[in-house]
């Protein structure tokens, strides 16, 4: 998410602040399941015209057939894009003064269990839903406690909005407010204080939902020193509980995020 005066915004309050001052990222071992029987991409492919927070499109050249006719004799492209095009990571320093970026997270961050939180009947009534902290205990009264360093995945169905435009995706009303789901800053903090998760996913253009414009659950991620996942898609696919996740973000130098091809195996 880069919404404009995002980082002023959060910033403004977070500069300085010790990276991983709420509780650390997990480390350690962790176990896997023995093998893996499926796996589900849930990255939007990257396009001209794609939804996005602004108007800033990714821009795309060809520069050759794949013939040996062509200028370079290959086929590829040029693009232009910014770090937080499509499905992307979001590093802790993309809010927080300070916070790690892109290559400062280790590969074992990148590859953690997934859970998946599904509001999509609440979200297709209110736009304006969150995840909070009576979602995730009522999660684990039915699937068992969430373990540490996991990452947790809000579905609420808005990845099927996407063909419609950034009209759609933004939830633009009337009074150009933007109305989708996210996140509550209440069920971050729960979620990194008392289950230590890894990370955190949506399958909107934010952690945050559309209204916020405090970007508190930015701020509490970021603050944790977590990442964060914005525009995933076909979380509905997943089970609940025991997916793998690999997350595979471009590793720019000194970037604040960077998109991502984001798979779930199982």
């Amino acid at each position: 998410m880069c919404l404009h005066g995002t980082g002023e915004t959060v910033r403004s309050r977070t500069e300085g602040a010790a990276p991983g001052a709420a509780s650390a990222p997990p480390s350690g071992a962790r176990s896997w399941p023995d093998g893996f029987g499926r796996v589900v991409d849930l990255s939007h492919t990257i396009s001209p015209g794609m939804p996005s927070w602004d108007e800033e499109k990714p821009v795309r050249e060809s520069l050759g057939p794949p013939t040996p006719e062509g200028e370079f004799g290959f086929y590829m492209q040029r693009w232009t894009l910014t770090e937080h095009t499509g499905t992307h990571l979001d590093a802790p320093g993309h809010v927080i003064g300070g916070g790690r970026l892109v290559p400062d997270i280790t590969p074992e961050e990148l590859v953690v269990p997934a859970v998946v939180l599904d509001i999509r009947e609440r979200a297709a009534e209110d736009p304006d839903t969150t995840v909070d902290v009576d979602d995730v205990l009522g999660f684990e009264r039915e699937h068992g406690r969430i373990p540490e360093g996991t990452a947790v995945l809000m579905c609420s169905g808005w990845s099927t909005k996407w063909a419609e435009g950034d009209a759609a995706v933004r939830g633009l009303a009337s009074d150009g407010t933007w109305h989708f789901p996210g996140f509550s800053p209440q069920a971050c903090e729960f979620l990194v204080e008392r289950r230590s998760v890894a990370g955190f996913g949506v399958d909107t253009l934010s952690s945050d939902p559309g209204n916020s414009t405090d970007f508190a659950a930015h701020e509490v991620i970021g603050r944790a020193d977590r990442w964060g996942l914005e525009a995933l898609t076909g979380l509905d696919r997943l089970p609940p509980v025991g997916a793998l996740l690999t997350v595979g973000v471009l590793p720019g130098l000194d970037a604040s995020g960077g998109p991502s091809r984001v798979l779930a195996l199982w």
